[in-house]
């Protein structure tokens, strides 16, 4: 899951001017300008995850391609989106929105990604949907604290006699909780989806008295920082912005991948500069200048073997061998339903 409030790293400008020659020399099928408009509308998450964003994507995009430019928006909202695309006037032309969103049950407010433009090939497998394409690799992550003992499996996360302290858990179903939990019970990976949603909670019903929620990123970092709660399942930023000022790491032993995608609206008048746009922000150069700024994964598969990349060992992409995928459209059929389920359980 992103986090628009936390950055890994500071901007390296050295890197981001490097990045851009990389992709003037390397891509150069994007630097046509034919066939659409000279403006394009981008939409993302705000705060300083979108102004990286903006130094590693937006305004290269713009130095690569004189004349065009690039306005910027946000937040994304899903009902916004539909919306405009009901009215017949999209005004968004790029828009970024999370894992539950873009699958064939939007299929209706969405334009199919042009993959005689977006290069299929040069992003990790899962990347490329037919009417989405992954932004950056991100996830809820086990985050422990070191001066405590900590567990290493969900099955020990769940384990409150073993490994006692309060737990920090996202007060949301499509967090992870509920894979996690499952996890905890024996399911396996594979066995995931359809979700068991009454065993799932009757799993967190056995820890119960030892979660603590949390609402906001923001919670999450203080609540592992402070040592109120002993270990949490928590987004990556966070847990990294803790580890700086606390005894916190991360265990990758096992993960939930949690990814941002970008997508164009159903009847975009850009469509095809669109296009371009989302094949430049996934290649090679502006991916990694963007993991170096941000501390997430690259979709690009040669900016993940990058060995600048490979050498943050908390970057996501470094660890998609133990990441447990979450079922996106499952959730985007389900997540109402379950939800629903969810909060009553909560009151209970």
């Amino acid at each position: 899951m992103h986090d628009p409030c936390r950055l890994r790293r500071p901007i390296r400008v050295m890197s981001l001017l490097v990045s851009v020659v990389l992709m003037a020399t390397t891509a150069c099928g994007l630097l046509d300008k034919s066939g659409g408009g000279d403006a394009l509308t981008v939409v993302s998450y705000g705060g300083p995850y979108q102004k990286a964003q903006a130094e590693a994507f937006f305004d290269a995009y713009e130095r690569a391609h004189p004349g065009q430019t690039i306005f910027q928006d946000s937040p994304s909202e899903n009902a916004k989106l539909r919306v405009m695309v009901e009215n017949g006037n999209p005004t968004w032309d790029v828009v970024l929105l999370a894992n539950d969103f873009g699958n064939e049950a939007q299929a209706e407010w969405l334009e199919p990604i042009d993959y005689s433009i977006v290069d299929r090939a040069a992003l990790l497998p899962g990347y490329a949907g037919k009417y989405r394409v992954g932004a950056d690799v991100e996830g809820t992550v086990m985050t422990v604290r070191t001066d405590r003992p900590a567990p290493s499996t969900m099955a020990e996360f769940f384990d409150t006699a073993r490994f006692p302290g309060k737990r920090a858990l996202n007060k949301f179903s499509a967090g992870g909780v509920l894979e996690a939990a499952l996890l905890a019970d024996g399911v396996t990976p594979e066995a995931l989806y359809p979700l068991d949603v009454p065993r799932a909670l009757r799993k967190l019903d056995s820890i119960r008295d030892s979660i603590v929620w949390w609402d906001t990123a923001a919670q999450s970092q203080q609540l592992m920082a402070s040592g109120e709660a002993t270990m949490g399942l928590v987004w990556v930023g966070r847990a990294t912005a803790a580890a700086e000022t606390a005894p916190v790491r991360i265990n990758w032993d096992v993960w939930i991948s949690q990814d941002a995608y970008w997508m164009v609206p159903k009847g975009s008048p850009n469509k095809e500069q669109a296009m371009k746009l989302i094949a430049f922000m996934t290649s090679y150069g502006p991916q990694k200048q963007f993991s170096l700024e941000s501390g997430y994964g690259p979709v690009n598969a040669q900016a993940a073997a990058d060995p600048e990349v490979r050498a943050n060992p908390d970057v996501p992409s470094n660890h998609l061998a133990t990441r447990v995928t979450m079922n996106d459209q499952w959730w985007s059929e389900n997540l109402d339903t379950v939800q629903r389920e969810f909060k009553s359980w909560l009151l209970q």
